[in-house]
């Protein structure tokens, strides 16, 4: 039973119709795309609009998930539903291996240099395909840091604090 209060999670996005029997190809946000196969329903959101969808199948073609949902049977259908964002609830999300973090755990934490310096608050987490990038934004000017390991000293997300070591250079405050 989804209630009011529950807090929804972002696993992929519609980016177009697939075929014409009412697919939907979904880019999905998630390390974990194989995390589709155990879902009976997603809730979709585009603007103002919220509804939960029941999937009859679900399929991967190149780096794409591939959704048919039921009472979606038409290219026209499948086409209304591009740019949703596809989403779950927030409590059916995987737990994480220590020193893993959701991206939408990261947004909005106040990041600190080790010398205790306030850069600024995450704004987003871009994925690269390699080292992902922090955006943070600052009083004056937006950062673009590596989420490397062996800089950063620390996350508390209790506190939505990040402690930040750059190497020498690669910031300009």
């Amino acid at each position: 039973m989804i209630k009011l209060e529950d807090k929804y999670i972002e696993i992929g996005k519609i980016t177009r119709y697939q075929g014409n029997k009412g697919e939907v190809r979904v880019m999905p946000s998630t390390d974990i795309p194989e995390r589709f196969f155990e879902l009976e329903s997603v809730f979709l959101q585009k603007a103002d609009e919220f509804y939960q969808l029941e999937i009859e199948y679900i399929r991967f073609h190149k780096q794409f998930v591939v959704i048919k949902f039921f009472g979606i049977d038409s290219i026209a259908e499948a086409e209304e539903l591009k740019n949703s964002q596809v989403l779950i609830v927030e409590s059916e999300k995987y737990l994480l291996p220590e020193d893993s973090y959701y991206v939408d755990d990261l947004i909005g934490c106040e990041v600190y240099l080790s010398d205790n310096n306030y850069l600024g608050k995450v704004i987003e987490v871009v994925d690269t395909s390699g080292t992902d990038i922090i955006l943070v934004k600052g009083k004056a000017k937006e950062y673009m840091l590596p989420a490397s390991r062996e800089m950063i000293v620390e996350i508390d997300l209790e506190a939505e604090k990040i402690i930040y070591n750059p190497i020498p250079g690669l910031l300009e405050l």
